[in-house]
């Protein structure tokens, strides 16, 4: 061994025990649109869950404006598509959680044809 060896026996220390928690599973739901829609429901979460959003992606056939919704129908995010068939994605840098119970709804500007895919998880 040379000097810049060193043993890392004390990475972890009987006295104070590593704690993890259990992740859940990574959720990922997909809906298509093609009339106008007002605060659709996309995600409802299980009794007594939350949703931790994580990423998003949106397409649209045509010009529009997707509106996402929180449970009381307030918007949280916009997404403008300036042009047809135009994609747009987000991965948060951590998740936007939502309180138990509270669903995600979409409300669009314009009918066409909208992808939307949601991905993350409920706790």
């Amino acid at each position: 061994m040379d000097s810049n060896t060193k043993l890392m026996s004390i990475v972890f220390n009987l006295e104070d025990p590593l704690l993890t928690i259990e992740y859940p599973s990574d959720i990922l739901l997909f809906k298509t649109f093609t009339t106008l829609q007002t605060n659709a429901p996309i995600w409802t979460p299980g009794t007594n869950k939350s949703i931790f959003l994580t990423a998003l992606q949106v397409s649209s056939s045509s010009s529009l404006v997707v509106q996402l919704n929180r449970g009381n129908n307030a918007t949280f995010m916009s997404i403008t598509l300036n042009s047809t068939l135009a994609t747009y994605g987000l991965s948060f840098p951590s998740p936007i959680e939502f309180n138990p119970g509270e669903i995600i709804s979409l409300t669009t500007s314009a009918a066409g044809t909208v992808n939307i895919t949601l991905l993350g998880y409920e706790l």
